[in-house]
Order: C-alpha cells, then sequence, then structure tokens
C-alpha cells in the first residue's frame, strides 16, 4: 500500500494541496477502490495509474467530494480544485463554495461556480441580484446564497405584463376562469401558464398573484369570447 499510495498521491496531485498524510490516505482508498472495481486481480501500479488517466473526470469529482466531505474549510488551493475540477461534485455544496470564494476574493472561481451551476444544478430563468447565480427559486429565495426577492423583482425579470398579454389571448376560456377562480398565474421563462399547468419537463415557475387590472382584463377576454356574433 505505501507504495501504491506515493504513485496515485503524486498522480493525483494531492501534495500540491497541503493535505495531512491522514487526509491523504483516505481519499487515496477511495480512488483505488474506483479504479479498481471490476478487476478480478490485484492491479499492479501502471495499471491503476492508467486508469486513473482514463477516468480522470469521475477520478477528480471523487477527489473533490472526499476533499468537501474531510475538510471543513478548504484553503485556497483546495477549493480551487474542488471548483474546477469537481464537476457535480462542487455543485452538491454551491452554496457553501460560493460563501468561501467571496471571502476569499475569487471572482474567477465565482464565474467558474455560475457556470456549473447552469450545467449541473437546478437552473432558475431568474438571476439573484446578489450572487449571480441563476439560482432564484419559486419561493423567491435563492438556492445559492439566500437572499429573497420580490415578486416584483420576478415579474420584471420575466417580462409578465407581455407574456400575460399572449396568455389572455391564447388560453382557452376555463384556462382563464381558473386563473380568474385561483386569484394567479404561474410565470415561467416561456410564458403565463393557468394554475393547473404541469411542465412537460422539470422547471422552475413561479406562482405570480393578479393585481384587480390583471383581473379585468382576463374578465374583459372571457366576456368578449362569450358575445353572440
Amino acid at each position: 500500500m505505501d507504495k501504491m499510495y506515493g504513485y496515485v498521491n503524486d498522480a493525483l496531485g494531492l501534495s500540491q494541496l497541503g493535505l495531512d498524510e491522514e487526509t491523504s490516505k483516505k481519499i487515496v482508498l477511495e480512488v483505488l477502490d474506483f479504479v479498481t472495481q471490476g478487476l478480478s486481480s490485484k492491479p499492479d501500479v501502471d495499471t491503476v495509474l492508467r486508469r486513473i488517466k482514463r477516468f480522470k473526470p469521475q477520478v477528480d469529482e471523487l477527489v473533490s467530494a472526499k476533499l468537501l466531505e474531510l475538510i471543513k474549510r478548504p484553503t485556497r488551493e483546495q477549493l480551487e480544485y474542488i471548483v474546477y475540477s469537481g464537476g457535480r461534485a462542487a455543485i452538491a455544496e454551491v452554496d457553501r463554495l460560493y460563501k468561501l470564494a467571496k471571502e476569499y476574493g475569487r471572482e474567477d472561481l465565482i464565474a467558474t461556480l455560475q457556470y456549473l451551476w447552469t450545467k449541473y444544478g437546478i437552473r432558475s430563468p431568474v438571476q439573484c441580484p446578489k450572487c449571480g447565480f441563476n439560482s432564484v427559486m419559486p419561493d423567491y429565495s435563492c438556492l445559492v446564497c439566500g437572499a429573497v426577492v420580490t415578486e416584483k423583482y420576478v415579474r420584471d425579470a420575466l417580462d409578465f405584463g407581455n407574456k400575460l398579454n399572449i396568455f389572455v389571448k391564447t388560453a382557452s376560456v376555463g384556462e382563464l376562469r381558473l386563473a380568474v377562480e385561483r386569484g394567479y398565474v404561474l410565470l415561467g421563462e416561456d410564458g403565463v401558464y393557468h394554475p393547473l399547468y404541469r411542465p412537460p419537463k422539470p422547471t422552475v415557475m413561479f406562482q405570480v398573484y393578479l393585481k384587480s387590472d390583471e383581473v379585468a382584463l382576463i374578465v374583459e377576454e372571457i366576456e368578449g369570447r362569450s358575445q353572440p356574433i
């Protein structure tokens, strides 16, 4: 194990992260378990190193996940490794990593986290005004930094007025009546929908309550369609 540990430790670049030996060995053991799965015999060093190279994205993600698990407060170098190499592992603790990157003044790492969030996270059509992530959720709070936005902010961000006008003209009378009865509509990146709408694929949608003039607009449309030609 000692001989294998040294080669794998160097291959992973762990010696550059300022880790204590106990932490390094825990990570190396996890990586060895991963890259030797399915092998019928004990592999030699060259085989292990080749498999580490072959499965580099998965190995990097595994190492990053273990760093987050084992280290309460990553250093600047460790944080950099996790963000640049971690992929989905970084997104799993994006709030923690964002706060640390902010504290260290690493805007480059924040930009990378934003990219990873768009790629792997729960992407919202509304960008948080505080952290810059597309992470404002249906409860109007940011999943990354915890900031809370107003309904007006969401309305403005998604051009609610124009989308409501399209909804009024294209929705069925039944859908329009449902909106009036419930007093709200669902607002998403692609448009406004009736309260019971279920999107064909998972997407972030906001429950937006109708103002009196908006209700009046819908009622006028319903009554206009009811008039005999």
